[in-house]
């Protein structure tokens, strides 16, 4: 699983509940935040789910009587803008006109991902992390400091364990074409003017009105 891939659920979901169903051409680096985070009994749960389906595997202290409590990081796509002219770039055609209509599909713009103490000690110390193209339809977590790129940091180089997805907004612009103008997250409307449905986006035009 990876930020800005295309599945089928709306709601902070375990890892295997994910249901992929594309990926879309991102040209340009996608700026990210990440939070280092406590595991707790829920959050360790879903890890120990998701590590029995993936490949990779990690040695994680559960301990609560250590001092130090391992810890997992959140990553959350922080530039919107940069995913929504990507989503409605000709390059992603066939993903939008997919997008436009199915609208239950949404796009993965956070997850939580345990990795090794090593990556989580640099994340915790890079100045800024993008998710950026390392093959075809292959992304990674690259991370600079001082503008110079440090380390790549692979998806499937962790665990991811749970993930958040956003519903595309739809509005009509001036040449009477629907286009993705916002992404909201759960249960929160769109912003005026603008729907989760392309169909209700698209107006109905009055040609005999001069």
């Amino acid at each position: 699983m990876i930020l800005g891939s295309l599945g089928e659920h709306d709601d902070f979901l375990l890892q295997s509940d994910y249901n992929g169903v594309a990926f879309p051409m991102y040209s340009n680096p996608i700026k990210l935040s990440a939070t280092l985070v406590n595991f707790g009994k829920e959050s360790e749960n879903a890890f120990l789910k998701a590590q029995e389906r993936q490949s990779k595997e990690l040695a994680i202290n559960f301990n609560d009587s250590i001092q130090n409590k391992s810890q997992y990081v959140k990553l959350q796509i922080s530039d919107r803008l940069e995913l929504i002219t990507s989503l409605n770039n000709s390059d992603n055609e066939d993903v939008f006109e997919f997008i436009k209509n199915n609208k239950d599909v949404h796009a993965i713009t956070s997850l939580a991902i345990a990795l090794n103490q090593e990556d989580l000690d640099k994340i915790a110390k890079t100045d800024e992390l993008f998710l950026e193209a390392s093959g075809i339809k292959t992304y990674s977590l690259n991370l600079y400091n001082d503008g110079k790129f440090q380390q790549k940091i692979n998806f499937n180089d962790g665990v991811v364990f749970a993930y958040q997805t956003s519903k595309c907004c739809w509005k009509e612009n001036d040449r009477h074409q629907v286009e993705i103008v916002d992404l909201v997250e759960g249960n929160d409307n769109c912003p005026n003017g603008s729907y989760t449905s392309a169909k209700r986006a698209k107006k109905k035009i009055n040609y005999y009105k001069f």
